[in-house]
């Protein structure tokens, strides 16, 4: 289980815990910090609250946090644009390749797109990875 939220009551014991898809810090989200954040300011033991450099220090990783998951974001399109340019530079050349268990794809590709960030090429009705072809030709053309 991971933690998706904190409610904000003066409990500091008060923690929602939610089902989520992902474990650890990959569903820590800016905003998630923030929550955690703003929560245990308001339950910090006022005989000793948190100390300048203590929040200074936090609020520098909260930064730190929003500018890497910025850079993931922009690094992770990025690599899809760069996939999608390979596989349209397919559009129009013959291939031949096989997708796991998938009968196998020969032909000439005609249209190139991303799912799920993954890049494929399409011939005719079937579609298969870019990262599954075996073999790419120019097709020849009776002159």
């Amino acid at each position: 289980m991971a933690v998706d939220g904190i409610s904000g009551s003066s409990s500091a014991n008060s923690v929602n815990v939610v089902e989520a898809d992902e474990v650890g810090f990959n569903g820590l989200t800016a905003d998630t910090f923030m929550k955690l954040l703003i929560t245990e300011l308001q339950n910090q033991d006022p005989t000793e609250p948190l100390g300048n450099e203590q929040l200074l220090a936090q609020l520098s990783s909260m930064r730190e946090l929003q500018s890497n998951i910025e850079l993931s974001d922009t690094l992770k399109e990025i690599t899809t644009g760069q996939s999608l340019t390979q596989a349209a530079g397919l559009i129009g050349k013959e291939i031949e390749g096989q997708d796991g268990e998938q009968p196998p794809v020969e032909g000439v590709v005609d249209r190139a797109f991303v799912r799920e960030g993954k890049a494929y090429v399409g011939v005719g009705s079937s579609e298969l990875p870019v990262s599954a072809i075996s073999n790419v030709r120019t097709p020849v053309t009776a002159e």
